[in-house]
Formats: C-alpha cells, sequence, structure tokens
C-alpha cells in the first residue's frame, strides 16, 4: 500500500509588514540617485569660489604673459627671489602716508604765512568778493562720441596749441563763469613719442574744458636711456606733485590739493566726452573699450591705459610696483593691489568708455618669468614695495605751454632682470640660428 502525503498549500498573508518592504524595494532607487545627485550639487557649490578664482587667475596670465615661461628662463628661475623683499622692513607704509600729507598741508602753511607778510592791505577796508556758483552736475555742452583716426595728428605745435584755446601756466585750466567741482591731476609717462603726446593733447584739452574741470597736466619722463619702467615713475610724478601741494601757481595755490590723480596712457585718445575724468567713490577704469581690443574688455581686473583713483586710495594700495622694468604688468599688478585691499574696480558703459589707439610700435616686454612671478606675488608684497620703497630724484620740473614736464630718474634695472634678459636674448639667437 502506497501512502502518499499530500502537502498543503502555504497561503501567503499581505501583512503591513510585507507592505512596506515592497514599497522600499520599489523607491530605493529612487532615493540612491536624488542622493547622488544633491552630493554632486553640494561638491559644485563648495568648489565653485576656488574654480572661479582659478579660472580668474589663468585668464588674467593669458594678456600677462604664456603660462609657459622662456626655456633659458625656467632653468634660471631660482635666481629671482622675493624672499628678501618681503622679509625686509620698509618704512611703515601708514607713517609714511602721514608724513607726507604733513609736507603737502606745510606747503600750504608757508604760502599762506608768506601772503599775510606781504600783504599791507588792511583786512576791514576789503570788499568782500562775490563768490562764483558751482558748475553745473551735468556739463551743459558735450558733444558724444566721435569717430578719431587712429594715426597722430598731421599738424605743428602752434597749430595745436592755438586750436585747444587759452591754458594757465605749465597745462592748468579752470572755468572762468563758475566754479569747477572737481580738481584733476593728468600724469602722463612719457619717452620718445612726441607725435603721439601732441595729438593726445589735442584731442584731451577740449574733452576736460567741456567736462568743465580743474586741471592741470603733468608729463612725466624718464632720463637718461636705461629700460623704461613706467610703475616707478607714475609713482616719483606723484610724490612730487604731492609735496609740492599739486605744484599750483603762485595765483592759484589757494584751491589746494587734487582730488583725483588720472594716469593716462600717450596712445589712448577718448572717443566720448560723456565719459568724465572725475572721480567716483572707488577707483574707475575709463578705457574699457579700444579700438585695439574689437571694444571689448580683455579681462576683469584690467585697469590699463585711463586709469583715476583719489590720493587716499592710491595711498591705500601703496601706489604702483617699482619692479616691472619694460612693457607690461604694472597695470594687472595694480588689480591685485585694489582686490587686496578690497577696493573694487569700476567702469563706466562701454558705449561710452571708447578709446581709440593711436598706431606705434610695441615696446619690449619684461621677461615672462619676472613678471609671473610680480604679478602672482603682488598681494603678498604691495606694502614693501611702492611709494614708501620708490627711491627717485627730481631732475628738472619745465613749465611748457600745454604742460608741465617732469624729468625724474628711478635708478638701472637690478641685476636679478637683468640676467633674465641677457637669458632671452642668448635664447632668441640660438632659436633663429636653428630656423
Amino acid at each position: 500500500m502506497v501512502v502518499v502525503r499530500v502537502q498543503r498549500a502555504r497561503i501567503f498573508r499581505y501583512t503591513p509588514t510585507a507592505k512596506i518592504w515592497a514599497w522600499t524595494i520599489k523607491v530605493l532607487p529612487f532615493v540612491l540617485v536624488l542622493l547622488v545627485v544633491f552630493a554632486m550639487c553640494f561638491v559644485a557649490i563648495t568648489r565653485a569660489p576656488a574654480l572661479q578664482k582659478r579660472n580668474s587667475l589663468k585668464v588674467n596670465s593669458l594678456h600677462v604673459a604664456k603660462l609657459k615661461p622662456d626655456p633659458a628662463s625656467s632653468t634660471q628661475n631660482k635666481d629671482f627671489q622675493l624672499e628678501r623683499l618681503l622679509k625686509s622692513k620698509p618704512p611703515n607704509l601708514h607713517l609714511f602716508v602721514t608724513q607726507l600729507k604733513k609736507e603737502a598741508n606745510g606747503y600750504c602753511s608757508e604760502k599762506l604765512a608768506e601772503f599775510q607778510r606781504k600783504s599791507n592791505i588792511i583786512s576791514e577796508r576789503l570788499e568782500p568778493c562775490r563768490p562764483k556758483p558751482w558748475c553745473p552736475k551735468i556739463p551743459p555742452v558735450l558733444y558724444g562720441a566721435e569717430k578719431l583716426d587712429s594715426v597722430a595728428v598731421n599738424m605743428t605745435e602752434e597749430e595745436i596749441v592755438d586750436s585747444v584755446g587759452s591754458m594757465g601756466v605749465g597745462g592748468s585750466w579752470a572755468p572762468d563763469d563758475c566754479k569747477a567741482r572737481h580738481s584733476v591731476c593728468i600724469i602722463i609717462p612719457y619717452r620718445d613719442r612726441k607725435d603721439h603726446l601732441w595729438t593726445l593733447l589735442y584731442r584731451l584739452i577740449p574733452v576736460l574744458k567741456r567736462q568743465q574741470l580743474d586741471f592741470k597736466i603733468f608729463v612725466v619722463e624718464q632720463v637718461s636711456n636705461v629700460t623704461f619702467n613706467k610703475g616707478a615713475i607714475m609713482n616719483a610724478a606723484f610724490l612730487t606733485i604731492y609735496r609740492t601741494y599739486g605744484l599750483r601757481g603762485e595765483g592759484n595755490w589757494h584751491k589746494g590739493l587734487y582730488g583725483c590723480y588720472v594716469f593716462h596712457d600717450v596712445d589712448m585718445l577718448p572717443e566720448d566726452d560723456r565719459n568724465m575724468y572725475s572721480c567716483p567713490e572707488f577707483p574707475r577704469h575709463l578705457s574699457v573699450a579700444v579700438n585695439e581690443f574689437k571694444y571689448q574688455l580683455p579681462y576683469h581686473k584690467l585697469v590699463g591705459g585711463v586709469f583715476n583713483i583719489r590720493p587716499d586710495h592710491y595711498f591705500l594700495v601703496n601706489g604702483y610696483s617699482n619692479l616691472f622694468w619694460g612693457w607690461g604688468g604694472e597695470d594687472d599688478d595694480m588689480g591685485y593691489r585694489l582686490e587686496q585691499v578690497g577696493l573694487p574696480i569700476t567702469r563706466p558703459p562701454e558705449r561710452l568708455a571708447r578709446y581709440t589707439m593711436v598706431k606705434h610700435v610695441k615696446r619690449k616686454p619684461l621677461a615672462h618669468a619676472v613678471r609671473l612671478k610680480l604679478v602672482h606675488t603682488s598681494q603678498k608684497r604691495y606694502r614693501a614695495d611702492g611709494l614708501n620703497t620708490l627711491k627717485y630724484e627730481v631732475f628738472r620740473v619745465d613749465t611748457e605751454k600745454l604742460y608741465t614736464r617732469i624729468l625724474v630718474g628711478v635708478g638701472d634695472m637690478p641685476e636679478y632682470v637683468r640676467s633674465f634678459e641677457v637669458a632671452r636674448r642668448t635664447t632668441t639667437v640660438q632659436n633663429k640660428r636653428w630656423k
């Protein structure tokens, strides 16, 4: 007899716990995907500032130089060290600025005492002078945009002097019918470009007059044939002007210090007189759109070309660097200095801040390795490299018809820069032979 065992079928009960497990298995993949997405977003948000800073450094480096330095320079990069400069003890920047302001105010006090000694007029008999009204905030006569030629003007100096109209002593001017709201000092670094200088004066002076500014133009020139140092001679011009109370004349010394300094390249011609040369609350880069760059701003930290700044802000960044021998780099260094002290770079609209660059032969640039290292260390050394450490000598101050000429000497190129220049020339000659 065969016994067959029949197994009873199990009945699966759909309990609440089973329902939860089934729902969990279905939803779990979607939860994992969401967690991965949230993690990626968190990483992107936290690393965004670092990536942005890294990218901005790369973009700025493209204008300063190629990231690949010269082969000869890379072998000698150990010779160019800034440790001695960073470890040195330069004059305290705050004490230096305080002493400088005392010198400027002392000039005014001496002038006032001299005036009182020479004056034999009884103050009671003086008739009260009617003060001039303030000039309007918006100048009434502005031409707007004008089309300019990038070639130097074909005019004699006498014709240019006649065309710009009456000027004061040494390139100074102020409106007669009203009191100017802004006093502006124009500093033009210059060397061996006479046609460009007169072309700039022919274009710039009428613009400043229509803007109703109290201005004076200074052309600072580096003596001898040593390598050009634009940053150092601009610092020397600023100190010379500030220490002598703005080099005011005998008739207008009482006007006081200039409230705005404009550093103006000799080959930049303003196309629109609505681009005001007065200083706003923060430093302003005026030459935003240049024909040489297809009227587009190459990079954000650019302050080269035409740049205006208040004297207190110029003291705060310690002026320009004195270490850039040759063409390029000192303007980018100024951009990093402004960022280090927390001063934003303001700019007028591109449709107003348009400039035409006069055609010229490019100057020999500074060695790539030197320029890169200087620019990327500007935030560390700006207190030890600038106004408080400048060694300069004023040889002569000449009063011309349309400007005041300051001849300064800032020494010769240091040995650490010269070694790079010699190595670069040697590499260039070798490359030409191989070609």
